[in-house]
């Protein structure tokens, strides 16, 4: 998951688009939605209805709430989410590859990358609940985490170990 990509895209819905080859126009023509409701959605001016919700995700043959939040706007397209949909979109290839008995070398590189985005996806968690703690601007906190990261820039990770391996005792 590259920060270079060549598009830069909102939501999760205007990224299932992209990833499915489609425009709004053609999925609309076929789900009875204007382009203005795919607007109003993706501007996040308004909800999308639950019925539309679940035309749109028997659409993309995922669950709803993958690209709604709890009160039915489209959500933000992060990092996390952007593993989570390619997570579950190969979860989808290697279960219709299994249920077609494709072979074991047809379906391994499907969960080679699998595991790769889980890594990846550990990552970005990791670096969204830091961002998340960066962002209390505790004064405290920061001085800790400035410690960290320079004890581990410096080299000192056995030291950082055991000091915290000694704080479990």
């Amino acid at each position: 998951m590259s920060q270079s990509e060549p598009f830069f895209f909102k939501t999760v819905l205007e990224y299932l688009v992209m990833i499915n080859e489609q425009s709004y126009s053609g999925i609309g023509r076929q789900l009875h939605i204007t382009p203005q409701q795919f607007s109003d959605w993706i501007k996040k001016r308004r909800p999308i209805p639950q019925e539309r919700l679940q035309a749109l995700a028997n659409y993309f043959g995922v669950d709803g709430t993958v690209f709604v939040d709890s009160n039915n706007f489209v959500e933000h397209l992060t990092p996390l989410k952007k593993a989570d949909i390619h997570i579950l979109l190969l979860e989808q290839k290697v279960a219709r590859l299994e249920a077609e008995r494709a072979e074991d070398e047809d379906i391994g590189p499907y969960r080679e990358k699998k595991q790769k985005l889980l890594k990846e996806r550990a990552e970005q968690y990791r670096l969204s609940k830091m961002a998340g703690i960066l962002q209390l601007n505790d004064e405290r906190i920061n001085r800790i985490v400035d410690y960290v990261v320079h004890e581990l820039e410096s080299g000192r990770v056995e030291e950082l170990e055991m000091k915290l391996n000694k704080g479990e005792e």
